[in-house]
């Protein structure tokens, strides 16, 4: 795979369908950064009163979650229906797991994609002088995450 530039990248969010990942069209707008923490495995200790050195197995694997700012923009549907998932006040929408689908890359020169179901976990705005309005967004993976090469 050739490198790729951040230039272009999207990140779309979508409803599942009966639980499971249906691939989103609609992309969140205004996106300043995305940061995807990486996944980690779990070790499971099985080191016995009769071991010299401690032993681990592997356990269960955490997908991690995405981060994003983003300039706020109540007027873009994908940012209010990230809004909605924490709107728990208004008592209108439950918090549901979504489909979302991470895209590196321009139309041009995609790079990879990730792709799975998670939850909207944090939304918090940043107001500052002289600066726009942003939000920080953050996604937690449940699951499997799939990666893909597009190349």
């Amino acid at each position: 795979m050739a490198a790729f530039t951040s230039f272009g990248s999207t990140l779309k969010v979508g409803a599942t369908v009966a639980g499971a990942y249906q691939a989103p069209s609609t992309a969140v707008g205004e996106i300043l950064s995305m940061n995807i923490d990486g996944m980690t495995l779990n070790p499971v200790e099985t080191t016995t009163i009769t071991d010299r050195f401690r032993k681990f197995t592997p356990g269960l694997i955490d997908s991690g979650s995405v981060s994003l700012e983003v300039n706020l923009d109540p007027d873009d549907a994908q940012q209010a229906a990230i809004i909605d998932q924490l709107d728990v006040t208004a008592g209108t929408t439950a918090p549901v797991l979504l489909s979302w689908l991470v895209e590196f890359g321009s139309t041009a020169n995609k790079g990879a994609t990730m792709s799975g179901i998670g939850m909207v976990t944090n939304f918090s705005v940043k107001a500052s002088l002289d600066a726009a309005v942003t939000a920080s967004i953050t996604i937690k993976w449940s699951g499997a995450v799939t990666f893909t090469d597009v190349d």
